[in-house]
């Protein structure tokens, strides 16, 4: 297994103390979490924060020379390249605390792969919405169309971009279901975007990177990602 991410001195001692079932501040700990993936340390860390592990870990840490290197040097080592901090936002480190580099829920299919388990989650999220802002620059018939299959049959606010729908179109989503309220935008929320978008009450966004036709068109390649806009 390779290592993916290295911790900063203060978050790997955290990491043990949390183990080892010891006092942690737990702000620190869940937001650790939302990064976290398997880490490279080496002698000098350990050292440096007084943790003291078995044998055969030690052992292995020699054996591959992780011994004096520096946070910056073990970075290189791992998949990922980031060092987890508290404090530093420059590269290669990631504030836990406040970042612009998440860890968010994504998924890629290729040509021919089945969108199913995603259109599965993506109505799922939007089943209880009451706001849902629907952002394609390249709004047509055939986007509105893939929309209507997503959204919940039930009284629903529709937020659109000034501009992306026409009357025909607002009319022929109108026909969907007569619990939609189809409103325009009023607070600039996208400008000028390439990718589309749902922001869901404000607070689950979608971005989907081929458009909402390849999210049903097995004939080119698609990706979501699903992040929390609430810190």
């Amino acid at each position: 297994m390779e290592y993916t991410i290295i911790l900063s001195d203060e978050l790997l001692k955290a990491y043990y103390d949390f183990k080892n079932a010891k006092d942690v501040d737990q702000n620190i700990i869940t937001n650790l979490l939302k990064y976290y993936s398997r880490h490279l340390t080496n002698i000098a860390q350990l050292k440096r924060i007084a943790i003291d592990v078995d044998d055969s870990f030690k052992k292995n840490l020699l054996r591959k020379g992780y011994i004096n290197q520096t946070l910056e040097e073990l970075c290189e080592k791992t998949i990922y390249k980031f060092i987890l901090n508290t404090e530093k936002n420059d590269y290669p480190y990631i504030n836990i605390n406040a970042d612009k580099i998440e860890r968010n829920f994504t998924a890629t299919y290729g040509k021919n792969e089945s969108r199913d388990k995603t259109i599965k989650h993506i109505k799922a999220l939007c089943k209880n919405a009451k706001y849902i802002f629907i952002y394609d620059k390249y709004m047509n018939d055939k986007v509105i169309q893939k929309i209507s299959q997503i959204l919940p049959q039930k009284k629903l606010n529709l937020i659109y971009k000034e501009g992306q729908l026409s009357q025909t179109q607002i009319s022929r989503l109108k026909k969907e279901d007569q619990n939609w309220k189809i409103q325009q935008d009023s607070k600039n929320t996208y400008h000028d975007y390439h990718d589309r978008y749902l922001l869901i009450d404000n607070h689950i966004e979608m971005i989907l990177t081929s458009g909402f036709d390849y999210l049903f068109d097995e004939n080119k390649d698609f990706t979501y990602i699903v992040r929390n806009r609430v810190n």
